[in-house]
């Protein structure tokens, strides 16, 4: 019997594991074939970035001769070394890559990395399971089977043609009910799950890897096989399930499909605990229907409503199409008539993006429903496959690249490594030709405020009552926030904005773009977030420094308010956020009735008296200074649900 071992490793969330579900899948098939099931074992899989010298060691007591290794950004750099390990103590052992992050031109791939044998593109169950048959003749012939990347004799690369997709997903057996991942089920660890149920995306996002021509085509995997995989899940107490598929919603069957896992969840006592989704790109009723299943069950963190981009020509040259803003604001209003939270997905720095092209979309995205808008920018990364990192592309629109540590939200940096080396790396859009870098740094520091300081609720309030009074937009509100502190370092939020600034111009000579702060638990946090949490923690001083800022951009802006006015605003606005000192019972006196005032966001009533009351809070928590448990609840597990700002539980008026 041959031995076989798979990789695919992933960083740790806390106690939370991923189960290799990609490597699951092709050795769940490779098994169901005789030929090789008699031929061959599969050793566990390596599913932990553990210390590579322990695994080679752990490795040495059954030699492996076969090595498939899946690869995308959060495991590159660390397969590139395992394989480097298991060819120097196993030499004869034959390496296999594949998975997203495989080249697809690879022409000089193996000259520039010997220890790999074969690359496998695209789907690898039916590949791998031919690499394995072929293995077992006197003088195999790699360089026949479809899909492959083979390095011949010198170094040079043998690419065969690529062969057509898996149509019958039927023939695909699942990992969880053949027992593959059984191994993990008594594990000292929380258990997070992918779940596929169709492979393939209609459309073609240049800075996206995962349509095109070749994978626009929607193929299903078997109903049954997907109710039993959400069986297994309850069964075995499965805390996340993250869904694999591009365009989830996008088929009919789908709303059925939750409608049995939350049966199935509470058939199990509340396992599966929560369910991901990237949701159909272009959202509508059949999604919303989708999402309000999944909240009312406490199953999901809100729904996606995404844009990428408000710039028509920056859509153009993505080649993306979204929702218009009409259905935006119709969606937005229905979603909060449900209660449920909402989130929009920026990518900074697109081809034909700029500066103002950017504060303009905000405007816009913020003009319709200014406290609902919780939003997500992310950097635009080159993948190796998307059509943005071909030379062609890249020439077209001046795209210049910085290479940086992976962006890996909420993990737990180098957990299990003794070497500490072995980063994994993107190549991050930081210039186009419509966007010079030091606007590209301008637009980061921006967006960078938007989601600090409005989406995640410090001044949401406060920048909707000066757009409503006043006239002031929002991009020119928190514009004139950072031009404000930029110059003193020493106040709280100039130090935000000083740190955020060094930390992205590290970034472009390869420093990290997010930080870990210890008291908030060993956590790898995106930079809006750190900041958040660094305001929230001296939240008196924060609000002391706006409203400084507000009475000075008022004054310049030749607008005046009533400093009773401006008391009951920051008050008002400091009192519904949460922060980790909260009292269970909150109360405040206000001269002005600004709880009705900010009522009227959904019909647009903006009334405002001058009318004593008294606002009462209950809060749902209160964290009693555990700084973690509220950098955890609040912000990684709630950012979505917009779990940011306490309910007012009673408006009483003093008469």
């Amino acid at each position: 019997m041959k031995n076989i071992v798979m990789v695919q490793t992933n960083y740790q969330y806390g106690r939370n594991v991923f189960l290799p579900y990609s490597v699951g899948s092709i050795q769940a098939y490779a098994s169901s074939l005789p030929e090789i099931n008699n031929n061959f074992q599969f050793l566990r899989p390596i599913f932990l970035r553990e210390d590579i010298n322990e695994i080679v060691q752990r490795l040495s007591v059954s030699a492996p001769e076969v090595a498939g290794l899946s690869c995308y950004l959060w495991n590159w750099e660390y397969n590139n070394k395992l394989a480097q390990a298991i060819r120097i103590a196993f030499p004869d052992c034959l390496i296999v890559f594949g998975g997203p992050h495989t080249p697809d031109a690879s022409d000089d791939f193996f000259r520039s990395h010997p220890y790999v044998d074969i690359l496998v593109h695209h789907e690898g169950e039916f590949a791998f399971a031919d690499i394995l048959l072929e293995s077992t003749c006197v003088h195999p012939d790699y360089t026949k089977i479809g899909g492959l990347s083979v390095k011949m004799d010198g170094g040079e690369t043998f690419k065969t043609p690529s062969r057509g997709r898996i149509i019958d997903l039927a023939k695909l057996p699942s990992p969880y009910l053949s027992g593959v991942f059984d191994f993990m089920l008594d594990m000292p660890v929380s258990l997070n799950v992918s779940w596929e149920t169709n492979r393939g995306c209609p459309y073609t996002c240049t800075f996206c890897d995962w349509g095109g021509r070749t994978y626009a085509k929607i193929y299903s995997s078997d109903e049954e096989r997907i109710v039993a995989e959400l069986e297994w899940f309850g069964r075995n107490k499965v805390e996340y399930v993250f869904s694999c598929d591009a365009n989830f919603g996008i088929l009919k069957r789908d709303l059925g499909l939750v409608q049995k896992m939350v049966e199935i969840r509470a058939k199990y006592g509340g396992f599966p605990k929560k369910f991901r989704m990237c949701t159909a790109k272009k959202s509508d009723d059949g999604i919303f229907e989708i999402v309000k299943v999944l909240n009312d069950a406490d199953l999901n963190k809100g729904a996606t409503l995404s844009f990428q981009s408000m710039d028509k020509t920056t859509l153009k040259a993505v080649k993306r199409q979204n929702i218009g803003i009409e259905m935006f604001t119709r969606l937005m209003s229905k979603y909060r008539q449900a209660g449920i939270a909402t989130y929009t997905e920026l990518i900074m720095g697109l081809p034909g993006e700029t500066y103002e092209s950017t504060k303009k979309g905000i405007d816009e995205l913020l003009e319709e429903q200014p406290d609902a808008v919780n939003m997500y920018a992310y950097v635009c990364t080159m993948l190796p496959n998307s059509e943005m990192s071909n030379p062609k592309y890249i020439e077209m629109y001046g795209i210049k690249s910085a290479r940086m540590p992976v962006l890996l939200v909420h993990s737990t940096p180098n957990h299990g490594m003794t070497d500490e080396y072995i980063g994994e790396y993107i190549d991050v859009v930081t210039e186009t030709n419509s966007m010079p870098n030091s606007d590209w740094q301008q637009t980061y520091l921006f967006y960078w405020a938007v989601q600090t300081f409005h989406c995640l609720g410090l001044l949401q309030y406060i920048a909707i009552f000066c757009r409503k009074q006043f006239g002031i937009k929002y991009s020119e509100f928190y514009e004139k926030l950072i031009e404000y502190f930029s110059t003193d370092e020493l106040s709280l939020i100039g130090e935000e904005i000083h740190r955020t600034q060094q930390i992205v111009k590290n970034s472009l000579i390869g420093g990290r773009l997010d930080i870990v702060m210890p008291e908030f638990g060993e956590i790898c946090w995106p930079l809006e977030e750190a900041s958040f949490l660094c305001c929230t923690r001296q939240k008196e001083r924060f609000y002391k420094e706006v409203e400084c800022f507000i009475q000075i951009l008022l004054k310049n802006l030749r607008f005046s308010m009533d400093s009773v006015l401006l008391r009951d605003l920051i008050l008002y606005q400091a009192t519904r956020g949460k922060d980790p000192y909260s009292l269970s019972e909150i109360s405040i006196s206000l001269s002005y009735d600004l709880h009705k005032y900010f009522c009227g966001l959904e019909n647009r009533a903006w009334n405002l008296y001058k009318i004593p009351n008294r606002l009462s809070i209950m809060a749902d928590k209160s964290f009693a200074g555990d700084l973690m448990a509220y950098a955890k609840e609040v912000v990684w597990y709630g950012r979505k649900g917009g779990r940011f700002h306490h309910d007012i539980s009673e408006c009483c008026y003093e008469l």
